[in-house]
């Protein structure tokens, strides 16, 4: 992430460049010391380290959309052409504006 060799990163740790390697694949956990001295060398917070992934449809569902909403906006991402995205927004927009109407 920080363009670092595992030389310079190790060197940071005051480790070898194979234990870096294995703190990278997994066989070496790192302890909170060098877990800090990490963050330090990367310039970023602690916390970047543990932020959860949100899935795309549950950051939609915080924002209020319906299950419904979310499935049509994927559907309408998956189309590939543009010209057909254009032509399915005017419908859409001419379907809310006739719901809108006065009878």
């Amino acid at each position: 992430m920080a363009g670092a060799s595992p030389e310079q990163l190790g060197s940071a740790l005051g480790v070898s460049a194979q234990s870096v390697q294995k703190y990278e694949s997994g066989a070496r956990r790192l302890t909170a010391a060098r877990l800090a001295a990490v963050v330090k060398f990367l310039g970023v917070p602690m916390s970047f380290l543990f932020k959860e992934e949100v899935a795309p449809a549950a950051r939609m569902q915080e924002a209020g959309l319906t299950p419904l909403e979310i499935e049509l906006v994927f559907t309408f991402r998956a189309i590939a052409s543009t010209s057909q995205r254009e032509r399915i927004l005017r419908l859409a927009k001419a379907a809310s504006e006739e719901a809108c109407a006065p009878e």
